[in-house]
């Protein structure tokens, strides 16, 4: 849980929505390659054309 203080968590999110932005937009490139779309799971996977994005325990990973 976050402890800091109120303009370290405005900083910090504010940082999170701009990665969340770049995640955004390279979703969109992948999906311009014309492969096929990038589906999200209810379990929190992310899969497109040739790979799927996956939480195993504490990072993110992806499986090609």
């Amino acid at each position: 849980m976050f402890t800091g203080t109120p303009a370290q968590l405005r900083r910090l999110e504010t940082q999170a929505a701009e990665y969340a932005g770049q995640i955004a937009a390279l979703l969109a490139r992948i999906e311009s390659l014309g492969l096929s779309e990038v589906i999200t799971h209810v379990n929190g996977r992310i899969t497109g054309p040739g790979f799927e994005i996956r939480r195993m325990q504490d990072r993110w990973t992806v499986r090609t």
